[in-house]
């Protein structure tokens, strides 16, 4: 499938109006009862909507720990009263549920659940093992006509022409509190953040890259904008780059922008060993500048965890999101129902809830918080045009654990 998969891409992004076709191969890998090839997004809910009320409920499996309540209280409700089906909602271990899922599929039985929420980095072991439906779910989905073409149809590097459905997106940013630090004020970019550190030492958190992700991604930013040269970037987005190969990118000149700004500045903020921790001395104003998650900020922020004062921005430079997402299994016990959930899912209105209920991002192009939210909830987020222009593509995850590997045992330890 991955061999042929990139050039159906091509074939599939221009093929809207018509009907779907398979992914990587000449044939749909699944037997829904009805015709996959004769399904567009112009007769989805004509074809689908009957068939799934015959189907009555459906099973929809969720890997996380925080999306709970989203789901409970809101999505799953919503979708029931909408269609009048039932959802059957089962939250576990992520590996542990891929492994059932495969081995429901070895043995030739239904797969456990109708639709799948996962973390993108399980995505290539469920297209390994054959267990996605090769159905361009961006295509004949109504709600996918709505998405980034490029999101929906390419994760973490690896192009799966719409298979992988993207649900979640999060976002790293920079955090102050304006009692400080004005709102005109705040840094930009990362030169005067580095500035503003050196003017107010010990007042900017920064989330170790070995102990949390808005760290790692902190580290990310620098490296966008300081390394310079095509083939030093090149790493960037080499996806197949080894764990050798990414040591030794680390150490060499091609990272040496990255640790020549550390080396300046460490000695004036204070590391943290995790999000958590770098949020909670922003709450107690023992920091006033710091590195987060925009999506666990806006948590925070919603239960009275940072003082309302808080602000989010992107910097100028650019900084990393990535996410998650969901998809059709082969042989579910409730296929159209499935699909029509996975609609659902994507759709303005579920992803404008989601972003108001947990502060998750959307792939969707349309989603404008300030049109319905509250001036309060608007001002816990990302400015939305930030988000549209700045968001970086996550690196390579053996990129990403070498330069963290490189910065706690060469420059965190002499610090």
């Amino acid at each position: 499938m991955k061999t042929v998969i990139a050039a159906s891409i091509a074939i599939l992004l221009g093929t809207a109006a018509f009907a779907a076709e398979p992914v990587g191969s000449d044939k749909f890998n699944t037997d829904p009862g009805f015709d996959l090839a004769t399904l567009t997004a112009g007769n989805f809910y004509d074809v689908i909507v009957p068939l799934a009320k015959k189907e009555g409920t459906l099973t929809f499996y969720d890997f996380t720990d925080s999306f709970g309540p989203l789901f409970n209280e809101h999505l799953l409700p919503a979708f029931e009263k909408k269609y009048g089906l039932k959802v059957e909602y089962v939250r576990g271990e992520g590996d542990v549920a891929i492994q059932q899922l495969i081995a429901a599929h070895n043995t030739k039985s239904k797969a456990p659940a109708d639709a799948y929420f996962i973390s993108s980095g399980k995505y290539a072991a469920v297209l390994d093992a054959g267990v996605v439906a090769n159905v361009a779910l961006n295509e004949i989905l109504p709600s996918g006509k709505g998405l980034n073409a490029e999101i929906a149809t390419s994760t973490g590097g690896f192009a799966h022409g719409g298979v992988f459905l993207p649900f979640h997106r999060n976002q790293t940013s920079i955090i102050y509190d304006t009692r400080t630090v004005p709102a005109d004020k705040a840094p930009a970019d990362l030169d005067a953040l580095l500035a503003w550190a050196k003017e107010n030492p010990q007042k900017f958190i920064v989330t170790s890259p070995t102990g949390g992700g808005s760290g790692s991604g902190f580290l990310q930013t620098i490296a966008y904008a300081k390394v310079k040269g095509d083939d030093c970037r090149a790493a960037f987005t080499n996806f197949k780059i080894s764990k050798e190969e990414s040591a030794t990118w680390a150490a060499g000149d091609c990272a040496k922008p990255v640790w020549d700004y550390y080396k300046e500045l460490l000695p004036v903020v204070e590391i943290t060993n995790g999000n958590s921790d770098t949020l909670n001395l922003l709450a107690t104003g023992a920091g006033a500048v710091g590195t987060a998650w925009e999506d666990m900020a806006y948590d925070f922020l919603g239960r009275g965890l940072l003082p309302p004062t808080i602000r989010q921005e992107i910097l100028a430079e650019g900084q990393v999101g990535g996410g998650d997402g969901m998809f059709l299994p082969v042989d579910g016990k409730a296929p159209a129902a499935g699909l029509l959930l996975l609609d659902f899912m994507v759709s303005q209105e579920a992803q404008l809830e989601k972003l108001k209920v947990n502060g998750s991002r959307s792939a969707r192009t349309d989603i404008d918080p300030s049109a319905t939210f509250t001036p309060e909830q608007v001002a816990r987020l990302v400015p939305t045009e930030q988000f549209a222009s700045r968001a970086l593509q996550n690196m390579p995850n053996n990129l990403k654990n070498a330069m963290a590997d490189y910065f706690a045992g060469n420059l965190l330890r002499g610090n």
